[in-house]
């Protein structure tokens, strides 16, 4: 369990965290010197099972503060009964709770500095400080550093605290942020940080954020003992082979996976109610997470301005990217009053804009994804539409294993999910769209793929695939229709197609101006007429000025699947074989290229395809 010190400067926390463990946290020159906190410190007690983190009280410190908590934490308000609580025991409290400490106690320090009225006093004050926060039912522990027995309380309040907690699984993959990087001599380069999701053990690849390196973890540390795995919630020492002391520095991340880093965080943004002032919209801002900061700015996505108090969605626009996924925590200050602003919950993170911030399409996603769970996410987002996985996986931090087993019941094309019903109604949508088109238009020869309406450009090529393979459509020079429709021609074009069906039913067919010359009819005139008939799925336009029946082109591809299954042909050994002419061979073989049938390789092609379709 690693428990956080918080509270305002001068109210004891270092002492206390030396009465506990016999270990002074201040471990900066400057902090001896001017005996205050600065950096974070560390200490450990019962062989590492209980760590303890003493951040700074100073609000010029206050990014320190932030850097040195985690939710998974325990928190220990510090508050002095000479002084009551202070302006900085109130933002520690708003920050602890803000990044999501949900149990916490308060050790009420110095009591042996003043009477029984201003302990009484200082007790009410903090009963007030806490009421509506989680630190409202948190034990209150009266302690003096002079007097030692009076450590004792608190102490065993925090073994059994720690005795009752348990492990939760985590689905993501390891995350550490970098609060501290230095060398040891002998062993190279040395991090450490708090584990926010998932596992590492000796041995593993890691990646740097934001430097993208790569790196071997050497040997692990946890609790400030060697340890052979690190799991959420370990403070964490990880050797690193593989780089060396530029590379890593406070404010990076430790990750299992690369990550290439979001500048926009979707947050439920919760306003203090203290805070002074109206948040406009565009409020410039310093944003802290984990141990990293960036500047950036406050987008309202409803109103353009929230009242303290406030609860809403916002996003956040860093200037610099950063490391963040779903349900992770931010805390807001503003970047001219140096006061906390607010806080929340991530639930999305994105590289950019992509989608209007106010659309009402994206308001429906949004709150699709504030959902905890991530199945619960899924299939509300699958609802408004297909689902691009691999940016679901990103901004949910999800590990690969987690991500197969949420979409084992989807329906997969490419990364995009849909579900099982919605992908039905789709093949029931599209044989819709043809039965109709047959009734009321009997001469209409089918539908071309884009004139499928409602179906996602990402699915309809398989929906109609699919549809192929079942039979229940078929497909002809690009058009699609139902198997019992045969499209009436108008009498003009059916007297042509009468007379043009015998001539083109060989193996070289003729070219538009052949049959010009031979009808002694305008090449136009007769192109005009066999694109028509192309259009109604009767011919297929192979070349310019060249059109064949599709049962010719069924032939030529058999003839090549039978002659050639696994062996390369060229244009030649194609000619001699069929007995087409090189000009009109040489056209044939590009358009079932252009098909997928076939694939040129030098003066060669070999077969893609043995199907007919």
């Amino acid at each position: 369990m690693i428990v956080t010190l918080a509270g305002h400067v001068d109210h004891g926390k270092t002492s206390l965290v030396q009465a506990l463990t016999g270990v002074n946290t201040d471990r900066l020159e400057e902090e001896k010197r001017r005996g205050l906190t600065i950096d974070l410190g560390f200490a450990y007690i019962d062989d590492g099972a209980i760590g303890f983190v003493d951040v700074p009280g100073h609000h010029r410190f206050i990014h320190n503060m932030v850097a040195g908590v985690a939710s998974q934490q325990y928190a220990l308000l510090v508050i002095a009964a000479d002084d009551g609580p202070m302006p900085q025991s109130r933002e520690h409290l708003d920050i602890l709770e803000l990044v999501g400490v949900t149990s916490g106690c308060i050790a009420l320090t110095k009591c042996d500095r003043v009477d029984d009225a201003q302990l009484k006093q200082a007790r009410e004050h903090i009963q007030s400080l806490v009421a509506g926060t989680f630190m409202a039912q948190g034990p209150v522990f009266e302690t003096a550093i002079t007097e030692t027995e009076s450590i004792t309380p608190l102490l065993e309040h925090l073994r059994s605290v720690n005795h009752q907690q348990q492990a939760t699984q985590s689905h993501s993959p390891f995350r550490l942020a970098v609060d501290r990087s230095f060398v040891v001599k002998g062993a190279g380069v040395v991090v450490t940080g708090t584990v926010h999701d998932g596992a590492l053990n000796e041995g593993d690849e890691v990646f740097l954020f934001p430097s993208g390196k790569a790196a071997r973890v050497r040997s692990l540390r946890t609790q400030d003992r060697p340890a052979d795995r690190a799991t959420g919630g370990d403070r964490c020492a990880i050797n690193l082979a593989g780089i060396n002391a530029n590379d890593v520095q406070r404010g990076n991340w430790i990750l299992a996976q690369p990550h290439h880093g979001v500048t926009q965080l979707t947050l439920e943004l919760n306003v203090l109610p203290h805070y002074p002032r109206p948040v406009k919209h565009w409020t410039q801002v310093h944003a802290y997470y984990a141990t990293s900061h960036s500047t950036g700015n406050l987008a309202l996505l409803s109103n353009w301005r929230l009242a303290p108090g406030e609860h809403t969605t916002v996003d956040l626009v860093c200037d610099t990217p950063v490391c963040a996924q779903h349900g992770d925590r931010v805390i807001v200050r503003d970047f001219g009053l140096d006061m906390t602003i607010g806080g929340g919950r991530v639930i999305h993170t994105e590289a950019q804009s992509t989608q209007r911030r106010r659309h009402a399409d994206r308001q429906a996603q949004l709150q699709a994804l504030a959902a905890d769970d991530n199945a619960d996410a899924l299939n509300a987002l699958l609802k408004l539409g297909p689902v691009d996985l691999s940016a679901f996986q990103a901004s949910r931090g999800l590990t690969a294993a987690a991500m197969q087993e949420l979409a084992s019941p989807l329906v997969l094309v490419d990364q995009w999910a849909f579900d099982a019903a919605t992908w039905r109604s789709f093949g029931e949508q599209a044989l819709a769209q043809l039965k109709q088109q047959q009734q009321e238009n009997r001469s209409a020869p089918g539908l071309k793929k884009n004139e499928f309406k409602d179906i996602p450009e990402s699915a309809l090529s398989q929906v109609l695939g699919e549809l192929l393979q079942k039979q229940t459509i078929e497909q002809i020079g690009g058009i699609y229709k139902l198997p019992s429709h045969a499209a009436e021609l108008p009498d003009a074009l059916a007297k042509f197609w009468k007379r043009v069906e015998p001539e083109l039913n060989v193996m070289q067919a003729p070219s538009t101006g052949d049959l010009s010359k031979q009808w002694r009819i305008p090449q136009t005139t007769i192109e005009k007429s066999l694109k028509e008939l192309v259009r109604r799925g009767l011919l297929i336009h192979v070349a310019n000025h060249r059109f064949y029946l599709p049962s010719q082109i069924d032939a030529v591809k058999q003839l090549i699947v039978q002659t050639w299954p696994d062996t390369p042909f060229s244009v030649k050994q194609f000619r001699d074989h069929t007995g087409i002419g090189r000009n009109i061979a040489i056209e044939i073989l590009e358009y079932l290229d252009s098909r997928g049938f076939t694939r040129r390789q030098g003066n060669e092609r070999v077969v893609l395809k043995t199907g007919l379709r």
